[in-house]
């Protein structure tokens, strides 16, 4: 099976009303994309054909208010197995995105464990690929984040797991994302920072905010979380619901804070909202100077 990777496609607009997504192209271009994808999968499924649920979901791929879809072939059953389109690199997985008009254009195709759209306001995305793409063994997960432009699909360099890394683009950024689908991201904003804090219990399964992530809010839309650095002082900070990336985000935070040396000199940070395990989320500070560091410098210069 071959490697994941991106395949640019020049073909006719499409959208999926059998899952009911809206907005909807014309009845004649909608029956002929059906049309097209049947005949497509017909000589290797046969009659026995089945998109299960799943296998089409609206997603938010570049943060221009009109829904995309991803197709999921692992919520596909065909000739009886739902693993004709799946492997040990996991399964196919096509973006649509949504045009103006309400249709839709595949525009990439990916053997991924996983797309995560966590950045539609930055038009990139994770893909969760097979070791061999990233030329490791297979056990070794690659995540690699791509980009887009127009409907162009290029590849940026594979993001490290369990260890803080500096961005200078498209805003001077320093990060860590945990193997467990967790993230922390602290961000330049004019002079300032923000944190941006994605934990995975605050998702829905298919990918949107949850209705307990709503209901911690309340009615003040905030949750308040302590971040304690080697089991020192806790610092309170309130978070919004940041609708666009699906992440938990502070207010601007004035950068000669102690909270942020103390980032860059300690061990382990955890984020406590109040006595919950469920909601306690611990991140390692490996790497955190040199990455803190060159946020501070970059966002000194803005």
């Amino acid at each position: 099976m071959p490697f994941p990777f991106p395949r640019l496609f020049a073909r006719s607009l499409a959208c999926l009303s059998l899952f009911a997504f809206a907005p909807l192209p014309a009845l004649a271009d909608l029956q002929s994309v059906l049309q097209r994808e049947r005949t497509e999968l017909a000589e290797m499924c046969g009659a026995t054909m089945q998109f299960l649920e799943g296998f089409a979901r609206e997603v938010n791929v570049d943060g221009n208010g009109a829904p995309d879809i991803l197709v999921d072939y692992g919520q596909l059953s065909c000739d009886g197995t739902r693993m004709m389109f799946c492997g040990s690199a996991g399964c196919t997985q096509k973006i649509y995105l949504g045009r103006a008009d309400g249709s839709h254009a595949m525009v990439a195709e990916f053997l991924a464990y996983g797309l995560r759209f966590d950045r539609p306001s930055e038009a990139t995305f994770l893909a969760v690929l097979h070791g061999g793409s990233c030329g490791r063994a297979g056990v070794d997960t690659c995540f690699k984040r791509y980009a887009l432009t127009g409907s162009t699909v290029a590849a940026l360099p594979e993001e490290p797991r369990d260890r803080w890394s500096f961005a200078q683009a498209p805003v001077p950024s320093a990060m860590l994302a945990t193997s467990d689908g967790d993230s922390l991201r602290l961000v330049c904003d004019g002079g300032s920072l923000r944190i941006q804090y994605g934990p995975t219990w605050m998702w829905s399964e298919d990918g949107s905010v949850s209705q307990h992530t709503r209901d911690l809010a309340g009615a003040q839309g905030r949750i308040e979380i302590e971040l304690e650095v080697d089991g020192g002082q806790p610092t309170a900070v309130p978070f919004m619901i940041e609708e666009t990336a699906r992440v938990l985000q502070s207010p601007t935070l004035a950068p000669g804070q102690p909270f942020f040396a103390a980032l860059m000199q300690g061990r382990a940070v955890e984020l406590h909202l109040g006595g919950s395990l469920e909601h306690l989320r611990s991140f390692t500070l490996k790497g955190s100077s040199k990455a803190i560091g060159g946020l501070l410098q970059a966002c000194s210069k803005g």
